[in-house]
């Protein structure tokens, strides 16, 4: 049995025992994990948060460049990474303000979650091309190329937030931005 193996049984198993939550995630039924040796580290990707991040990239960038996709990619795993967002992707992808254990609208981290529209996939020929994105920048294959940003915002609107932020990249028709 390779290392793999031994974690895919692992973690599988601490899945199963994890309770279940009244979150957006899939149900664990659905989980597979991935690992893969990067730099003789193991990286392990839950199915779980591949889905979320391959959703979350499908609603924020579905036309945009793989480059703009792979930097909103980023922008959700530096958030995972920082210690003001929760540190799961499900979690960055699902923050939001709650009442009643349903979003606020309009007071969700990313706007398609509580817009008020349709969260189903419709173009799913683009959506499994975007998961491929999702599980490449989640195993470490694609460098961050958005200069460590953890926000960013279509170039149509300009909210109150950016001018506390330092500007840090411009991707197709997003603006990155690092905190200060």
């Amino acid at each position: 049995m390779d290392v793999q193996e031994i974690l895919t049984y692992v973690i599988a198993s601490l899945l199963l025992l994890s309770p279940a939550t009244s979150d957006p995630r899939p149900p664990l039924q659905e989980v597979a994990v991935e690992a893969k040796r990067v730099e003789e580290k193991i990286v392990v990707v839950d199915e779980r948060d591949i889905i979320c991040l391959s959703k979350n990239i499908y609603f924020e960038a579905r036309g945009e460049s793989v480059e703009g996709q792979i930097a909103v990619a980023h922008v959700t795993i530096n958030r995972v990474r920082h210690k003001k967002f929760p540190n799961t992707v499900c979690g960055v992808v699902y923050d939001a303000k709650k009442w009643e254990e349903h979003p606020i609208r309009n007071k969700c981290q990313f706007s398609w979650y509580c817009d008020g529209k349709s969260d189903e996939i419709h173009d799913w020929k683009t959506y499994n091309q975007i998961t491929n994105v999702a599980r490449k920048v989640m195993l470490g294959e694609y460098e961050d190329n958005t200069g460590g940003s953890t926000f960013y915002h279509a170039n149509y609107v300009s909210p109150d937030w950016s001018q506390h932020m330092s500007l840090a990249v411009v991707h197709d028709s997003h603006i990155f931005y690092r905190m200060p």
